[in-house]
């Protein structure tokens, strides 16, 4: 069923008790059609339910015009990938809602300019790249989503999904990431989590610096170039050393290093980070070989460079891509 952005203004007369029933019914329909538009809609609840505490959320009197005026002003200075769902609305002319509306709005900024911010982020289909109030910067993954609160004595993000922090460093306040039941701490440092890829699983990619990471009774401390697996089930950590090839990051700084590597690894990594999809005319291609560095370069450029070293013909048609030759030797 097509949708349009009234469904946001459906939001806002539920949360305000101004809903008809036939709206209602059409709110409900929506949030049953898929996780996604389920975890939008509870993540409002949670702001609106938030701002009723007034005064302990707000660190000063809210004045909506102004606060909606500075609201567009970040949005737009973000640079938000049109599909990601950041916890913000629009204005609507429907009494109390508008209110409402407007006061998430406001309650994201203020919380983002406090000394004790709490900012709620969730991807869908796009991924998402914000600064944290504290100058730290994260990288949000496909239907991922964080939960950042921070106070005087520590950072902590609750997360789900996979993300990639470059953390800012403070010895006096270490940065803490909660997912599942894995709680990683850091002071300054870069490096990746992911509990999606892997069912059960929560793994820990270190770039730079390094981190501790805790699950039950058993603790790790992680350096740069080490990995860890998290089983959830068992409760154990297991650490490696990860290959520079290994690309585990390379989602959100499009950085990637193939040294002897498969297209048959490339090819994924490709489409899981520039979100296209890529196709192999013959299948014996997938055993070609690919060395060679790329530093955020764009997807066309790069499948040039793999269609020019293979002698292959690239091939585009509704925005796919088609690699297409004999196979490797």
């Amino acid at each position: 069923m097509e949708y349009t952005h009234d469904i946001d203004e459906l939001i806002a007369k539920q949360l305000s008790g101004e809903i008809a029933p036939e709206e209602k019914a059409l709110l409900e329909k929506w949030r049953s059609e898929s996780s996604d538009n389920s975890l939008y809609f509870n993540q409002m609840q949670q702001l609106w339910a938030r701002s009723e505490l007034g005064k302990q959320i707000l660190p000063r009197p809210l004045d909506v015009e102004d606060a909606l005026a500075r609201t567009r002003a970040k949005i737009q200075a973000s640079g938000v990938p049109a599909k990601a769902k950041v916890l913000w609305l629009n204005v609507w002319r429907v009494g109390i809602a508008a209110s409402i509306v407007l006061m998430l709005g406001a309650i994201w900024l203020f919380q983002r300019d406090s000394g004790q911010p709490t900012i709620l982020l969730a991807t869908t289909e796009n991924t998402l790249r914000d600064t944290l109030s504290d100058g730290s910067m994260v990288s949000i993954n496909q239907h991922s989503s964080i939960s950042a609160s921070f106070s005087r004595k520590a950072r902590r993000v609750k997360m789900s999904g996979e993300a990639y922090f470059e953390v800012a460093p403070n010895p006096e306040k270490p940065f803490i990431v909660e997912v599942q039941q894995v709680e990683v701490t850091v002071v300054g440092t870069k490096f990746n989590v992911d509990d999606q890829s892997d069912p059960g699983r929560v793994i820990v990619s270190v770039e730079e610096g390094k981190v501790q990471v805790k699950m039950g009774r058993q603790t790790e401390l992680l350096l740069a170039g080490e990995q860890a697996s998290i089983d959830g089930r068992s409760e154990q950590i297991t650490k490696k050393q990860q290959k520079p090839s290994s690309n585990v990051s390379a989602w959100a700084n499009r950085r990637f290093v193939f040294d002897e590597t498969p297209l048959s690894e490339v090819i994924p990594l490709l489409e899981k980070t520039y979100q296209v999809q890529i196709h192999l005319a013959n299948k014996d291609l997938s055993q070609c070989r690919l060395h060679v560095r790329f530093n955020n370069e764009p997807i066309e450029r790069i499948l040039l460079v793999i269609a020019e070293t293979f002698s292959l013909e690239l091939k585009t048609s509704n925005g796919q891509y088609t690699l297409d030759g004999p196979g490797c030797e």
